[in-house]
């Protein structure tokens, strides 16, 4: 059994991960691979793993239950990438505690380009709606791809948007592939991987989502990506664990703005306040990494967006205080991306909120 096989089928076994197989290495002085060969009488002397983990290794190590493991990835049309194989992504590689073992369902050729991760909110409002499709599809739209948790909430909207644009969108699983969480999101699954994208997972077959398997995905999301956008997040947001691994791994940190007296934006708004760059437009990400925009590229995306800001501005000019249904209604544009724009026109100083969803000219 080569080395592949062996941190194939060590990471099956309950209770293994990253910490246990450094320690089998340690211990086998860099051949893993022998453990399938020792006596069992050997196997138990293994100092600091506990007697349950050398009793599964006892029971499960030989090929038949490694070809039952095989056989069900190639069933449902998954891959499995070792430490040790070419394959694995290097900016995975590149962490303090990579996954021995992840697993990839469409294209993992693109998971080493260029990317942007985007996270937030599972409750996300219109605003952190709109900005999510909004920079999601434009940064999609000149060669940049999006990864995000396939959560509900921004991680939905970053990846719709993504798949609105020309480039591909990673989406990493806090359970197994194929125990996707949430079930809403299967659809989502299948039109990321139709369209050439990649979703990921560090988990075993059969795997449900737990609690503690979220923060563990979000150091792939930061690993893989090279800088991490907050788009909404509350300042306990799930998300901001994220941050920190972003942090930890020298990540670029960015954060869109939101309404002061917004609870959902109050994280990102810490986070700005504590560092991170503060978003508004795509470039200001693209600044940070010296990328110039080909003004042929996005013409329509940038075209539309002043459009929309203008629409607005000029029906708030002309009738002065309206509530958001007018100015939906007036213009045309459905009420959750009025509220998007509305958002973005305050934080430019264009509008202001009166309360009560109603806006006005900020004069």
């Amino acid at each position: 059994m080569n080395r592949d096989d062996t941190y194939l089928l060590l990471w099956y076994i309950n209770g293994i991960g990253y910490k246990t197989i450094k320690k089998l290495e340690e211990y086998l002085e860099g051949n893993i691979e022998n453990i399938w060969e020792a006596e069992k009488c050997d196997i138990y002397k293994i100092p600091n793993i506990s007697s349950k983990i050398k009793e599964s290794i006892v029971q499960y190590r030989g090929l038949s239950y490694l070809d039952e493991i095989k056989g069900k990835l190639k069933e449902k049309d998954i891959k499995y990438i070792t430490l040790n194989d070419c394959r694995y992504p290097n900016k995975l590689k590149n962490i303090y505690d990579p996954p021995y073992v992840i697993f990839v369902k469409g294209n993992e050729s693109i998971i080493d380009d260029f990317s942007i991760a985007m996270v937030g909110s599972r409750k996300a409002s219109g605003y952190g709606t709109w900005c999510a499709k909004k920079i999601s599809e434009e940064l999609s739209n000149i060669g940049i791809n999006i990864v995000s948790g396939l959560a509900l909430g921004i991680d939905y909207y970053s990846h719709v948007g993504a798949l609105k644009g020309k480039s591909n969108t990673i989406g990493v699983l806090g359970s197994s592939i194929d125990k996707p969480y949430p079930k809403e999101n299967i659809k989502l699954i299948d039109e990321i991987v139709r369209s050439g994208g990649a979703i990921i997972s560090e988990y075993p077959l059969g795997l449900g989502a737990k609690p503690a398997y979220f923060p563990m995905r979000n150091r792939i999301i930061s690993a893989i990506s090279d800088g991490v956008l907050v788009v909404e997040a509350a300042q306990k947001s799930g998300a901001l664990i994220t941050v920190d691994y972003a942090l930890e791994h020298g990540k670029n940190v960015f954060a869109v703005p939101g309404n002061i007296n917004s609870f959902m934006s109050s994280g990102c708004n810490k986070i700005i306040k504590e560092g991170a760059k503060m978003v508004t437009s795509i470039e200001d990400i693209l600044q940070e990494y010296n990328i110039e925009i080909d003004s042929n590229i996005n013409e329509d995306n940038i075209l539309s967006l002043e459009n929309d800001e203008c629409t607005v501005t000029n029906i708030l000019k002309k009738y002065g205080s309206l509530h958001v249904d007018l100015i939906s209604s007036y213009t045309n544009i459905n009420i959750k991306d009025i509220l998007g724009i509305l958002n973005i026109l305050e934080i430019k100083g264009i509008v202001m909120d009166l309360g009560n969803k109603i806006y006005t000219i900020n004069t």
